[in-house]
């Protein structure tokens, strides 16, 4: 008895140090969640900007009846699409439709007519496009590129130089391509803003000239540049926590 009551002595000197010190020693705090930007999911949106390009009016031979001319103006549209996030790599298919003010007109004066009586211009009043988007996300920054189908509704005509009156015109949908890239940050878990430039090149429909004679189609090529900024609402996708 008395032998058990001399180790229990002995062990509670021992321990009971060591018992305290490890009382005394910081306990790890849980792991703090840190937020992911979740690019998934369906979403809309709305954009403007502006366009710069260029136009011609070429006769059947491909010989020019105007020296060329820029085109130039605004656009506002509507967006809609689908983003899919694995990783940090973000694929999608995007579509939009936009109203466009561009304009451009030169005097006829090449080697065709030589005749400044009459100018060509070029009018594009509406722009669509369809493309897939390739991109890397940084969290809730997401830097891509993006490529497809485009189309825009045209207007070309001559008119008189000196009284501006319309001539000859006609209306043609422009089939083409474009290719492009651009930045969009998610700044709320549903909401992001862009800005993006797209190439566009267009073919050139025919249409009916009064410089070239009765029954003779020129044809109307057209390339535009566009730099845009806006907005996109994303579908469900909320962000998720990583530990």
């Amino acid at each position: 008895m008395t032998k058990n009551i001399i180790l229990g002595a002995v062990a509670a000197l021992v321990l009971g140090p060591t018992a305290a010190l490890a009382a005394d020693l910081p306990v790890k705090a849980a792991p703090v969640p840190v937020a992911i930007y979740d690019w998934t999911g369906f979403y809309i949106g709305v954009s403007g900007g502006g366009s710069l390009g260029a136009s011609n009016q070429l006769a059947p031979t491909g010989d020019i009846y105007s020296l060329g001319y820029n085109v130039k103006g605004g656009l506002v549209g509507g967006t809609f699409g689908y983003n899919w996030q694995v990783s940090s790599f973000v694929f999608g298919l995007e579509g939009d439709a936009s109203w466009v003010g561009e304009y451009g007109s030169h005097l006829d004066d090449g080697p065709v007519v030589g005749n400044p009586v009459f100018t060509s211009f070029t009018k594009e009043n509406w722009l669509a496009t369809a493309r897939a988007r390739f991109g890397y996300a940084v969290n809730n920054l997401l830097f891509y590129g993006t490529g497809g189908y485009a189309g825009a509704g045209v207007d070309a005509g001559v008119k008189n130089s000196g009284t501006n009156a319309l001539i000859v015109s006609s209306t043609s949908t422009h089939n083409g391509w474009t290719a492009g890239g651009g930045l969009e940050w998610g700044f709320a878990p549903n909401w992001s803003a862009k800005f993006e430039w797209l190439y566009m090149r267009f073919d050139g429909p025919g249409f009916n000239t009064l410089n070239l004679g009765p029954g003779i189609r020129g044809s109307v090529p057209l390339d535009d540049n566009v730099v845009r900024a806006g907005i996109n609402y994303r579908f469900g996708g909320p962000v998720v926590a990583r530990y």
